[in-house]
């Protein structure tokens, strides 16, 4: 790269090609699928404030170091994906020999790659490249019936009022239906109808970087087909449903009853989805009368599949189907589902007496079950454990299992542990992070209270960053006060970190007021 501003050429691009060489060699791993939760990350951080372009300003250190995010990786890397999946693979292909043949030994900008691409194609990507990189946002493409077919017209999808605020990309779609296929772009300038009728998927194969709003009358006649689908596609409804029903565009139902419906044996990266998915809300519901409703509603989604998998690993099954054991059956720890939290314990206990009786991942599910609902005799446990280990990975993993604790007396101890010496200065800061996931307010106060003493366990550029991520997790409205208080004590170029910080919280007590009560209501009235 010429500059730290086209960091995304070196990364993004590395990031897509990492995934391009995986699938050639194991594509039974279906990494596509398993990317798209990058890319979600990338959308949810893309459609709030402080997000930045792909290729962005960047004036000194602390900005380049900030510039090491999702924003670079992941929505990079879908954009070239979807760049190729326009083009076609061969011209992609052609067009990237081109370009490092031309360049080697040498800096670049990301326009000597469009050029390049331009020459090898005859579907010019310039200006698409152009709206993906150079403006940030996500696009929402809504999808209506017409006489024949499907209309589809751009909008901007954004988390919150400020970042609604209408932008146009030439975004490449391509739908499928029963009766064929049609590509071609679709910009808020100029809409576009495809002849297709039936039930109908826009952005047929999850390549294209934007959500799906499908009318009610589209998406009656899509859901019912779910199980049928692709499973690129099933990933694409299950994202979209959960994205637009949080900020209002689509009822939140439509996503609880695509959970509801899903079936068991579908394919591991969806299930694992679902289970992921569903375990992200609960925490939405905590101190609130419909958790216990809702919990139920998520432990029947996901018991099926952990009963079918069970606890241990099977002789020739697929791999997938051993990380997505390990995912639900976490789910179901942290949806407190008791069975699962009293085999999890019973391991445990079998485990520190007989070391040998869990293995890899299964050791790493039944610790990460326990370490949440951990009493002082466990957390104990556990310390040992990462006070006795000589595996650096496994002891910074035990410590911030410590740091995984639900109870505030376990919590505030991790967070005297962290800065106590034992630890070592990498693992201190990822130990107060841990206690974040769980009590956001209580690890930020600490952190900001022993900042001279965090600060010197950081490297000096992720200083800016480390506090307002910390706070990043919280439901407290004065949390917002207090990172406003933060902002004017660091770099004005590091700022924008506090500022995705604060659009996270917004969002969050948006939900809990919202979107809520309207998941509360759809399970008191079918029952889940």
């Amino acid at each position: 790269m010429e500059w730290w501003a086209d960091l995304w050429l070196n990364e993004g691009f590395a990031s897509w090609m990492e995934n391009k060489a995986t699938d050639h060699f194991h594509p039974e791993w279906n990494i596509w699928l398993s990317t798209q939760a990058g890319q979600q990350g990338a959308m949810r951080l893309d459609s709030r404030a402080g997000t930045h372009p792909v290729i962005t300003d960047i004036p000194d250190v602390f900005a380049a170091a900030t510039a090491f995010d999702a924003i670079t990786y992941q929505k990079g890397q879908a954009v070239i994906r979807m760049l190729e999946a326009y083009v076609g693979e061969d011209a992609f292909r052609a067009g990237v020999r081109s370009y490092i043949k031309k360049h080697a030994y040498g800096n670049t900008v990301s326009d000597d790659l469009w050029v390049e691409l331009d020459k090898a194609s005859s579907r010019k990507i310039t200006g698409t490249a152009h709206d993906f990189t150079l403006q940030a946002g996500v696009p929402m493409i809504r999808v209506q019936s017409t006489a024949g077919g499907i209309v589809m017209t751009q909008e901007r999808f954004g988390a919150e009022p400020s970042q609604r605020t209408q932008r146009t990309w030439r975004t490449p779609v391509n739908v499928a239906g029963p009766n064929g296929q049609w590509r071609g772009l679709v910009s808020a300038a100029a809409p576009a109808t495809a002849p297709i009728e039936g039930p109908v998927v826009v952005n047929a194969g999850q390549t294209g970087y934007f959500r799906t709003a499908y009318s009610a009358e589209l998406w009656a006649r899509l859901a019912p087909e779910f199980a049928g689908l692709q499973p690129a596609d099933q990933l694409g409804l299950l994202y979209d449903s959960r994205a637009l029903g949080e900020i209002g565009v689509t009822p939140m139902s439509d996503f609880l009853a695509l959970a509801r419906n899903a079936p068991a044996t579908g394919d591991p990266v969806v299930l694992r989805t679902l289970s992921d998915q569903l375990a992200a809300l609960d925490w939405l519901f905590e101190g609130r009368a419909g958790r216990t409703p809702y919990r139920a509603f998520a432990i029947a989604r996901t018991a099926p599949i952990a009963a079918r998998l069970g606890w241990d690993a099977k002789p020739g099954e697929a791999d997938n189907d051993a990380i997505l054991r390990r995912s639900v059956l976490t789910t179901l720890g942290d949806l407190g589902d008791a069975a699962t939290i009293a085999e999890a314990r019973r391991l445990f206990e079998r485990y520190l007496g007989d070391p040998t009786s869990l293995r890899g991942a299964g050791r790493r599910t039944v610790r990460s079950i326990v370490a949440p609902t951990a009493d002082e005799k466990t957390w104990d446990a556990i310390r040992q454990l990462a006070r006795g280990s000589k595996d650096i990975t496994a002891r910074a993993r035990l410590y911030g299992y410590l740091g995984a604790s639900s109870d505030p007396v376990l919590a505030e101890r991790t967070l005297k542990l962290a800065l106590s010496g034992e630890p070592s200065p990498p693992e201190a800061p990822a130990i107060i992070a841990a206690v974040a996931a769980s009590f956001p307010e209580m690890a930020y106060d600490f952190a900001v209270a022993n900042r001279a003493k965090v600060a010197d366990l950081l490297e000096p550029t992720q200083r800016a960053s480390f506090f307002p991520q910390i706070a990043s997790l919280s439901r407290d409205p004065a949390t917002l006060e207090k990172l406003t208080a933060y902002a004017p004590t660091i770099p004005a170029s590091s700022r924008g970190e506090g500022e995705k910080a604060a659009a996270a919280i917004r969002f969050r007590l948006g939900l809990i007021q919202d979107r809520v009560p309207e998941m509360e209501q759809w399970l008191a009235a079918t029952g889940g």
